[in-house]
């Protein structure tokens, strides 16, 4: 069972490092997925950075986390593919934003009332994009 498991770990693909090499994913619906998982590391490295007390580095993660979430919604919508008829990468998008809006909040938590302004303009940002993608697949037959 641990073989099973270190195997798959290791055929995993690995988290884009940098947005310059989410965008240069060609296909819209690997892009959106590229940078949903780009996010993700993005929000752990504005953890890491906080805890070493560097709130440069925290805003700038929270930056790219930001724009990385702008280019899935982009890509989403350039797939040409719909919520509703077509809900697995919307899906897959709202369930990490969901996610993302937990650590993000845990970070909100541990930070001083006055640092938290970053934060909570970015958790803004991403319960509106994770309430529009739950909206698409969840919303009325007539708006797929």
């Amino acid at each position: 069972m641990t073989i099973l498991f270190t195997l798959l770990i290791l055929l995993a693909a690995p988290a884009p490092s940098s947005l310059d090499q989410v965008k240069a994913e060609a296909k819209p619906e690997h892009r959106a997925r590229a940078a949903i998982e780009y996010a993700s590391v993005a929000e752990r490295n504005a953890e890491a950075a906080y805890s070493r007390g560097d709130m440069k580095s925290v805003e700038s993660e929270l930056r790219n986390m930001e724009q990385s979430l702008g280019l899935a919604q982009d890509s989403l919508t350039a797939s040409g593919k719909t919520p509703g008829r077509n809900p697995g990468p919307y899906k897959y998008a709202e369930m990490h934003s969901r996610e993302l809006l937990i650590r993000l909040g845990d970070l909100e938590q541990k930070m001083d009332v006055s640092e938290r302004a970053p934060v909570e303009a970015i958790r803004s940002k991403v319960q509106q994009m994770h309430d529009a993608w739950f909206d698409g697949i969840m919303g009325p037959k007539h708006q797929r």
